[in-house]
């Protein structure tokens, strides 16, 4: 168990070193499509806590990100001075509002009823973003210049570097990753996973149903809302591209190519999601084909994605292996 530990302590630092010598390690590129994997891991994250914890599956989910994304680019363009830090508070909670409403008549559903009805409320997003032009600018979308960012200590950041922007949105992620994974240890985290696996038995134990589900629903469109700002400041750019069905069949894929029910696998669905896009689109214009064959074969022959190629019963088997060996090598010396 010891060196399980130490082999996942020394993993996660490696990582967390790759993650901040990027920008010089990486030409601009690839630093924006890091970037992209950081604001979709978290709207992957998102999703994940509903689908994979709570059991519901919704077909709507970007209803949160896009709006998130809407409301950011709106403050970004007519509050030119507001504080970015401030916007990006703003649009989380703007989308609590949201999943609010939309959670009270959602949760009360399961199974396809569920995934439709939050399809519905995606939908009529969708359209609100598509007719009220006045506002939205509809499908031609609205570009804005990305706000600098000013701290007490180090005083104004410039935004208009990949490299501050990638910092910007590390930090942001972590947080929300961070802040989700502390949620799911909590005993209400817990309760979600228990409404999942048996919802009635759970409600007889004393759980409230409604409630816990309420509260995850919540939580994850708070996060999915922090994705969509942080799209917004990425691209600088909005449309209804961020709201419409295929944000969400997006959001979907990466989730279930990771796999579901573990909290690092929409993370590493997401990283495997935008890397082959970008590389197969690339090379052919029909890269959904390619994209819909991969989830094909993950749904019929690896049913726990991706990341149950590198699961933690795998990492035990070979550290017990690796420690078997060292110490019969002492033995024999």
């Amino acid at each position: 168990m010891n060196n399980l530990r130490t082999y996942q302590l020394g993993l996660g630092i490696a990582g967390a070193v790759l993650m901040l010598l990027v920008p010089y390690l990486f030409p601009v590129m690839y630093i924006h499509l890091a970037v992209e994997i950081l604001i979709y891991a978290l709207f992957a994250v998102s999703f994940n806590l509903l689908f994979g914890y709570s059991g519901l599956l919704p077909f709507g989910h970007a209803a949160f990100f896009g709006a998130g994304a809407y409301v950011a680019a709106l403050i970004f363009k007519n509050f030119p001075g507001m504080s970015l830090l401030l916007t990006l508070l703003i649009t989380p909670l703007f989308c609590a509002g949201i999943a609010a409403v939309i959670g009270f008549f959602c949760i009360r559903l399961k199974g396809a009823y569920f995934a439709l009805i939050s399809l519905a409320f995606q939908m009529f997003l969708y359209a609100v973003a598509m007719k009220w032009r006045s506002v939205t600018y509809g499908d031609d979308g609205m570009t804005f210049n990305r706000p600098d960012l000013h701290l007490p200590i180090l005083g104004t950041v410039s935004m208009g570097s990949i490299q501050n922007v990638y910092y910007l949105s590390l930090a942001i992620v972590a947080i929300g990753v961070l802040a989700c994974y502390l949620f799911l240890k909590t005993p209400l985290g817990n309760s979600v996973v228990c409404v999942r696996e048996r919802d009635i038995r759970a409600s007889f134990l004393g759980y409230n149903v409604f409630l816990t589900r309420y509260i995850a629903f919540l939580v994850s469109g708070i996060l999915a809302g922090l994705a969509g700002g942080l799209f917004a400041l990425f691209v600088g750019f909005v449309n209804t591209a961020c709201i419409d069905i295929n944000m969400s069949m997006s959001v979907v894929l990466m989730t279930v190519i990771g796999g579901t029910g573990h909290f690092l696998g929409p993370i590493l669905g997401t990283a495997f999601y935008v890397v082959f896009q970008d590389w197969i689109s690339s090379l052919t214009k029909h890269w959904w084909i390619l994209m819909g064959t991969f989830f094909i074969v993950v749904v019929l022959y690896l049913q726990g994605g991706l990341i149950s190629l590198v699961s933690i019963k795998k990492i035990r088997l070979l550290v017990s292996r690796w420690s078997k060996e060292d110490g019969n090598h002492i033995e024999n010396r």
